[in-house]
């Protein structure tokens, strides 16, 4: 079953809430689970999702790799769209820097 949760970026007046999903263990028990976070402006997405794909169709997407929202969240962005870019993702930024630029 798909798991929806609703998750908080940032602090303070910079605080903003973005939409997750995740389909635990995709492919069975024992594999990965897919996990997307769904921003105002595009999303982060695990590696299950083909990024490939996002650029074809134009989307601003931010790939980053974890386990977890939490980990998604925390660790560093392994790849982007050129729209993602575009809008101000840069490589060195957390999945949830990524995804306040992307909430903007």
């Amino acid at each position: 079953m798909a798991v929806f949760k609703t998750l908080a970026i940032g602090t303070g007046d910079g605080a903003t809430k973005v939409e997750g999903i995740m389909v635990p263990e995709l492919a069975g028990e024992g594999h990965a689970s897919l996990i997307v976070v769904r921003c105002a402006r595009g999303f982060l997405m695990c590696g299950y999702l083909s990024l490939e794909k996002a650029e074809q169709l134009g989307d601003a997407a931010v790939r980053v790799a974890g386990a977890s929202f939490d980990d998604v969240l925390a660790n560093k962005v392994t790849g982007m769209t050129a729209k993602a870019a575009e809008l101000g993702v840069t490589p060195d930024m957390t999945g949830a820097e990524a995804a306040s630029v992307l909430n903007r």
